[in-house]
Order: structure tokens, then sequence, then C-alpha cells
């Protein structure tokens, strides 16, 4: 395992430590980052709370000024290549 707060394991040191993991991630909020052999694919364990609290912030932030203009841009700039043949580039946007 790495140091930090974001732990790195194989899926075969994952299988064999979860029960100390499970108690890590939920009582330190820690999280764990499980990959495999032969494959690109990872994922994250982290506890209900941390998951619940990024939730939380992200409905926060998509409630703001700056996400909704940022949605309407790219609105914008998708019907503009969308209205444009498939082998020309995207008009740009300022």
């Amino acid at each position: 395992m790495s140091g930090g707060c974001f732990h790195t394991l194989k899926l075969s040191q994952f299988r064999h430590s979860i029960d100390d993991l499970h108690q890590r991630v939920v009582v330190g909020h820690g999280r764990v980052e499980i990959t495999r052999d032969g494959c690109d694919d990872v994922c994250v364990l982290i506890s209900k709370a941390e998951l619940e609290a990024l939730e939380h912030a992200l409905e926060v932030l998509a409630r703001g000024e700056d996400y909704r203009a940022m949605c309407d841009t790219l609105s914008h700039v998708a019907g503009e290549c969308l209205s444009v043949p498939c082998h020309a580039p995207c008009p740009q946007t300022t």
C-alpha cells in the first residue's frame, strides 16, 4: 500500500484484507484504489459518508451561477457542432 490517505492494492490483496480495509475506510474515511493485473480498470473503495459528502458538494456546486453558465456554453457549443459536417472542427467560443 502507498502512503497518504489513498492506498493502492491489487485485487488479490484486497480480497485478502477486505475486513481490515472496510474498518479503515469507515473509521478513517480513507480511500483504497483497487487494481487488477493485466487490466487498466481501477475502482475505489470509499466510505458511504464520504460518498454522500461528495454528492452533496456536487449538488451545491450545481446550484451556482457559474455551473449554469458552463452548461449553457456547453449546450451552445454542442449545438453548433451538430450543425456542421462531421469532418469540420467545432467552432470556438469566446
